[in-house]
């Protein structure tokens, strides 16, 4: 029973789609998914393709597996269907995909917040997975295999974020961008379970600089961070790697009855 049991959490023969494959989770996300058997395509912006294309001969030369760069503009609707059909050919189809990609708010009040920045946070976090998942969907049902989508959300689509004690830590741009990706989550779960195809999220809280995380960015003052790490019970914020043995659990056969599924990481941050 228990080699039974590890077992359905290894990837061999399945092959992977990482957006935001050459950032911080997505990088971890990709070795996560190749350490584990599966194939990989690491996808970024166009700009940061010579990264991703370093990240997947890295994957391919570590682990033995077939991993491959892209470089598309994931709000663009016909880019990122083209994407994943190229993908597929590449691979041979594809059987997961952790939609990633995204962006982070900004630190100025809803009221002083122009409606082009606000519009570029919700383009950001959630329109790219909209695209994403549901052309990677039109392959898995063409296909006829099933599959496993993992949508990055965030705690922050379940509560506002504070920064220094009693204020709040950026405008409601990426707490709506979240939570709408998390109510996307659910609602494409119920429609496509049909096919086979899971569709679950995971949210992760603070992440720390360790295992090459980072807390946001290096404009954050001390009393923020020191915020960051003391406002859950847990008392400390994540290591990145700590956010892996979720995602290949929602990748994996171990995670087959989890649909519409968040898997909240936070150190308990959402308990208070």
């Amino acid at each position: 029973m228990q080699n039974f049991t590890m077992e359905r959490f290894r990837l061999d023969g399945k092959k992977a789609l990482v957006t935001g494959g050459a950032g911080m989770l997505g990088y971890h996300a990709a070795n996560a998914f190749a350490e584990a058997g599966a194939d990989v395509a690491v996808v970024d912006l166009p700009q940061c393709l010579e990264r991703a294309q370093k990240i997947a001969d890295e994957l391919a030369e570590k682990y033995g597996v077939k991993a491959t760069a892209y470089g598309v503009d994931l709000c663009d609707e016909a880019g990122v269907d083209q994407m994943c059909r190229d993908v597929a050919a590449k691979l041979g189809t594809i059987d997961i995909v952790h939609s990633n990609a995204g962006v982070g708010g900004s630190r100025t009040p809803d009221y002083e917040t122009p409606l082009s920045d606000y519009m570029r946070v919700m383009q950001g976090n959630f329109v790219t997975m909209f695209l994403v998942d549901t052309a990677a969907v039109r392959i898995m049902i063409r296909d006829g295999h099933g599959g496993s989508i993992i949508n990055t959300c965030s705690m922050g689509g379940s509560c506002v974020m504070q920064g220094p004690p009693y204020e709040t830590f950026d405008n409601s741009s990426y707490g709506a961008s979240k939570a709408a990706a998390l109510y996307f989550t659910k609602s494409l779960a119920a429609q496509v379970i049909r096919y086979g195809i899971r569709v679950n999220s995971i949210s992760p809280g603070h992440i720390t600089p360790a295992s090459g995380g980072q807390l946001h960015d290096d404009s954050i003052d001390e009393a923020t961070i020191e915020t960051f790490s003391i406002s859950q019970p847990a008392k400390r914020t994540c290591d990145v790697d700590e956010l892996m043995g979720g995602l290949v659990y929602l990748a994996s056969d171990a995670s087959s009855y989890c649909v519409g599924m968040d898997l909240l990481m936070d150190g308990g941050h959402t308990l208070w």
